[in-house]
């Protein structure tokens, strides 16, 4: 779809491109003739030198690519990029070329380059105007290995303040060389099936510290030249766009190939939270695969004022115009809770339990497996007997200190507060909830956490923030009747308005608030921080929720924002079938210790259960990656992350005793459908901890907290008993966000195999490989076509599967007519040499025109061999075809 070129034989001319919306590279593809019209071209121009200072080395430079049509500039911009990483900002810069004039092999006159700024640079956010003055010689290219070149002078002038302009990394005037090179452009761009992918910069109005906050995410897809679709998303820090949501097709845009236009309606959420109507005219012009314009409009807000409002874009063009090929889900993302009754203002505890379950929680505590419980309660309160304050505190003044502490229990946590307010709710002692009381104040004077990244003052960024704000919401939960007035009002007033002025990621101040966390979340679903912020942060509004001294209609504008940021996160940082972004480890950083519990306190304080639904979003996120455990000692995974090796491994599961890495099972279970409970406890008691003589529920970690989340949620105090996973879910689910499958045999003992698929694969995932864990063995079985659509999906009851992409077929074979345990039949991928091994060998067969790829698990060592019989495959009693790019298996049981 691309026409250009990048490919010049001079080195100065690999101009190296910005990055795209999706992270993928935006360069103008190779190629193009050795003789090319000038007239109808390609043109780049690296001017060495446009911005003070220096980049690896290099000065920094302005590139700048201009297309001609027919004698015509049909549009330019430039990128301030060395080695693809910007030198300046990220922005594309508009680029009018009108007054060049290319003549008797000479490309000369004067250009305006608007300097747009991104949310960062320049600092002011001015945008800025300079004029670039070009006379440089059109040289033929000498042979067909090489392309034409330019080769030439330039000069720049910008306006404004000398000191200024300084400031902003440039200078009032410029000169330089030019050395770059003329590509052949071809026929204008391709519009039978586009999707224009834009970030509209400065959009979103409200009060806001960083602009990054104000940019918006508009796709438009592209049929024969008319638009076709239209979505709407959110940015985050990354320029990652998410949250698509669909618009209604813009009737009058139109599309010339170069050139583009037309006008935008949508709805949207301000930086301060309210609802703005919004009207916008796009207007802009394509260069290889970039897209850069203008934009103009108003927006109405609620109270019916409209509002002017203008800015920039910078976009990509993709082939696929991004039609929805799926029915449109309408159902509901939770169910309304039957018999829920409104939570009153000052009813409290509210968000896990009501003082009508605590005779319950009372008779749990009572029983051998309560009472278990509770003694560890009290040994991670104070190391002992739970009947004083700790006595061990981290010496640490600051996140990420080496200073050496070493954990252990009874040391004082963010939950101590949450943990001493449990005992108060069992018992109805108030000295418990005077500990409480104590412990709150300890964290609202800078005592920080065990691990120190967690504090009330001065958190390790909002990451860390929203955890340790939720934790004193629900011990003020807690302890909301035996405190006092005022004492209650400080705490609810501390919350609302938390703000600290210390705190940040590596100890860099960033000004961390609870406004911004809500309605300005820096990260977005696909980083493991969104889910700790939001659901530390609504945890918190949750507790103090229409109580004496808070603002109402501002919690209520927090409430409503953090319900749709739940369903962000599980439609865009998760999947369908349980696969996160950045993978295992990462996944639950933004789960454990605030977002599952966030999901289940909405149950309780506004009757939204987001488990019992139709939908598997939630309830895979807990039962996929359980699901990919392999029944040993200890439980392994097939482990795929595209984050270092700090957020977990293959043995993630045993890594159970930390703040994220921990209340796997204790918190899940309080937001898990009850359908899928059992198979977790089947889980947890088969692949987690099989002896129950020495079961802890769970409550490994040094958090209190977690050992009231057992009591609460743990399934057998509800007479729930497990079920082989197998009974409550498929042996085999698919992902259709990332395009994830999981197929598994059986769940039962160390013969178990799980082979696992990942297509749509986020940027530095590892492995990218088809993984088949069984029998002992790990293999990895080639690699599939990354980000390629997906074709064919079958899947059968025994957990086998039929998977294929263009140029790209698997199948996947439990069914044991083959002979084998489990038989993987691979189309497409390189196979990276495999040493046979008693229970695992691999086959390359021909097949027509077509390298089949054999792979036989066998806990006998029986392998059967594989013969070519007409235009089949046969593998012992299993017949395997491939026709059309798919592959098919004579002994399948369907879905």
């Amino acid at each position: 779809m691309r026409s250009g070129f990048l490919c010049f034989s001079l080195c100065v001319l690999a101009i190296i491109t910005p990055r795209d919306l999706h992270g993928q590279s935006s360069a103008p593809a190779a190629g193009g003739p050795a003789s090319v019209d000038p007239d109808n071209a390609f043109y780049a121009l690296p001017l060495e030198g446009f911005f003070l200072g220096e980049k690896r080395g290099k000065p920094k430079r302005l590139n700048v690519y201009l297309v001609r049509r027919a004698g015509v500039w049909a549009g330019g911009l430039g990128t301030a990029t060395i080695d693809g990483k910007a030198v300046w900002n990220t922005a594309l810069m508009p680029v009018d070329a009108s007054k060049l004039v290319v003549r008797d092999g000479h490309l000369s006159g004067t250009a305006d380059v608007t300097l747009v700024p991104d949310p960062w640079i320049p600092a002011d956010q001015k945008v800025r105007h300079a004029t670039l003055s070009l006379d440089v010689a059109i040289k033929p290219a000498r042979n067909a290995q090489e392309l034409a070149s330019l080769i030439g002078t330039w000069s720049s002038t910008v306006e404004g303040d000398a000191t200024e302009l300084k400031n902003c990394g440039l200078a009032p005037k410029t000169d330089g060389k030019v050395q770059g090179g003329l590509g052949a452009v071809g026929e204008p761009a391709d519009l039978s099936d586009t999707s224009y992918d834009l970030a509209i910069y400065n959009l979103v109005p409200g009060n806001a510290k960083e602009n990054f906050s104000r940019r918006r995410a508009l796709s438009i897809g592209i049929k024969d030249g008319k638009a076709v679709s239209a979505r709407f998303g959110q940015m985050d820090l990354r320029s990652r766009a998410y949250d698509y949501q669909p618009l209604d097709v813009p009737e009058n845009m139109t599309f010339d190939g170069n050139q583009f236009k037309g006008a935008m309606t949508f709805d949207g959420d301000t930086l301060d939270g309210e609802r703005a109507s919004f009207t916008i005219q796009v207007e802009g012009y394509r260069v290889s695969g970039w897209l850069v314009g203008t934009w103009s409009g108003k927006y109405a807000t609620e109270d019916g004022k409209d509002h002017e409002i203008s800015g920039y874009f910078r976009g990509d063009a993709h082939k696929g115009a991004v039609i929805s090929n799926v029915v449109k889900d309408d159902r509901p993302w939770f169910s309304d809770v039957e018999g829920f009754k409104k939570i009153a203002p000052g009813q409290h505890p509210r968000l896990f339990f009501s003082k009508a379950d605590v005779p319950e929680l009372q008779r749990r505590a009572a029983t051998p497996e309560g009472r278990r419980i509770i003694n560890r309660l009290r040994e991670l309160l104070n190391g002992s007997d739970g009947e004083s304050m700790p006595t061990l505190f981290n010496p640490a003044k600051a996140a990420y200190e080496k200073g050496g502490f070493k954990y252990k229990p009874g040391a004082y946590s963010i939950s101590h507060g949450a943990g001493f307010g449990f005992l108060y709710q069992l018992t109805g002692d108030k000295k418990y909830a005077e500990l409480a009381k104590q412990c709150v104040d300890k964290g609202l004077a800078s005592q920080r956490n065990f691990d120190d990244r967690y504090a009330w003052v001065a958190p390790g960024g909002e990451l860390r923030a929203g955890p340790s704000i939720a934790w004193t919401a629900v011990a003020y939960d807690l302890c909301y009747d035996a405190w006092d007035d005022d004492y209650r009002q400080k705490i609810a007033q501390a919350i609302q308005n938390y703000s600290d002025t210390k705190g940040g990621e590596w100890n860099n101040a960033e000004g961390i608030t609870l406004r911004t966390m809500i309605l300005q979340t820096k990260q977005g679903p696909g980083s493991n921080h969104y889910g700790a912020v939001i659901g530390g942060c609504g945890l918190a509004v949750l507790a103090i929720q229409g109580d004496p001294g808070t603002d109402r209609e501002l919690i209520s504008k927090y409430i409503e924002t953090g319900e749709r940021e739940v369903i962000r996160n599980l439609s865009a940082g998760w999947g369908d079938g349980g696969y996160y972004s950045e993978g295992w480890g990462a996944s639950t950083v933004g789960t454990q210790g605030a977002f599952l519990c966030y999901v289940q306190a909405l149950k309780n304080v506004l009757g939204h259960d987001y488990a019992n639904v139709e939908r598997t979003n939630l309830n895979y996120l807990t039962m996929v990656p359980r699901c990919l455990m392999i029944l040993g000692s200890p439980a392994v995974i097939p482990y795929r992350s595209n984050m270092g090796s700090t957020y977990g491994s293959e043995n993630f599961y045993r890594e159970r005793d930390g703040f994220s890495h921990g209340g796997h099972f204790c918190e899940n279970f309080g937001a898990l459908g009850d359908k899928y409970k059992p198979g977790l406890l089947w889980i947890y008691n088969h692949e987690v901890q099989p002896d129950r003589s020495t079961d802890e529920f769970d409550t490994l970690s040094g958090y209190p907290h977690r050992c009231m989340m057992a009591l609460l949620n743990w399934p057998t105090f509800s007479n729930i008993a497990e079920k082989n996973p197998a009974e409550v879910m498929p042996l085999a689910t698919r992902d259709h966000l990332y395009e994830y499958f999981v197929c598994r045999n059986r769940f039962e003992d160390k013969q178990d195999i799980v082979t696992t698929v990942l297509i749509k694969q986020p940027d530095g995932t590892k492995p990218r490989d088809v993984m088949v864990w069984g029998l002992g063995e790990r293999i990895n079985f080639g690699e599939p076509r990354r980000g390629a659509a997906v074709t064919q999906y079958s899947a059968a009851s025994d957990g086998s599967a039929l998977i294929a992409t263009e140029g790209w077929a698997i199948a996947v074979d439990y069914s044991k007519a083959s002979g084998a345990d489990g038989l993987v039949v691979n189309v497409g991928s390189n196979i990276k040499p495999i040493k046979a091994t008693a229970k695992m060998r691999v086959q390359s067969v021909k097949l027509g025109d077509a390298t089949i790829n054999i792979l036989t698990l066998c806990s006998d060592g029986k392998h059967p061999d594989a013969t070519v019989s007409g235009e089949t495959l046969v593998i012992g009693g299993q017949v395997v075809a491939f026709k059309d790019g798919k592959l098919s298996l004579a002994k399948f049981a369907g879905k």
